[in-house]
């Protein structure tokens, strides 16, 4: 008899990150996924035809589980500037942890997977300024704050800071925040 298994993508997805983060991407490959999960082979084409499509998978679930934290982190009560912190301090982990173990050069190595990839980036991105956005326009609604910007035009430039900080240390986050306390107050 066959076995069930409930959620056989999430499965797939999961024991897939534990091989990635233990073995790393070389020793990521179907077969060590069909064995860890104890699923044929064919079951993991069905679901992922190559392992281009199960990374991306992967990484399409991390971003998503990221997001859900930054949507709970923006729901808290408490100050503007307290969840922004949480929020940074969290996208900050989040880039981190994404350049260490998902920017493999193999996995970007054509255009087409660039492109893609490029465009789920962009999609997250969006989907993170838009939190912010919500955020910042409750503040403003409810008189908490007030900016010499927009809220679309200030989460923009919040978010785009958030990642040149992280990404290029020169400039630190307490300075940006000094400096956005001065626009938004």
């Amino acid at each position: 008899m066959p076995k069930i298994i409930d959620n056989p993508r999430q499965l797939i997805l999961e024991e897939a990150k534990k091989i990635l983060y233990s073995e790393g991407y070389s020793k990521l490959s179907m077969r060590s996924i069909s064995k860890a999960c104890g699923i044929a082979l064919g079951t993991i084409y069905n679901y992922y035809p190559t392992k281009h499509d199960l990374v991306a998978g992967m990484i399409s679930d991390y971003w998503s589980e990221n997001m859900g934290r930054l949507e709970e982190i923006a729901a808290l009560e408490g100050p503007f500037y307290e969840k922004l912190d949480r929020i940074f301090e969290e996208l900050s982990g989040f880039i981190k942890a994404f350049r260490e173990v998902w920017l493999n050069p193999e996995f970007y190595a054509q255009p087409d997977r660039l492109r893609r990839g490029t465009e789920e980036e962009n999609l997250y991105m969006d989907r993170l300024a838009a939190i912010i956005e919500r955020l910042l326009d409750k503040e403003l609604e409810e008189g908490r704050l007030k900016s010499r910007v927009g809220a679309r035009e200030a989460s923009r430039f919040i978010l785009m800071n958030f990642v040149t900080i992280i990404q290029m240390p020169a400039f630190e986050y307490q300075e940006f925040r000094k400096i956005l306390q001065e626009i938004i107050y």
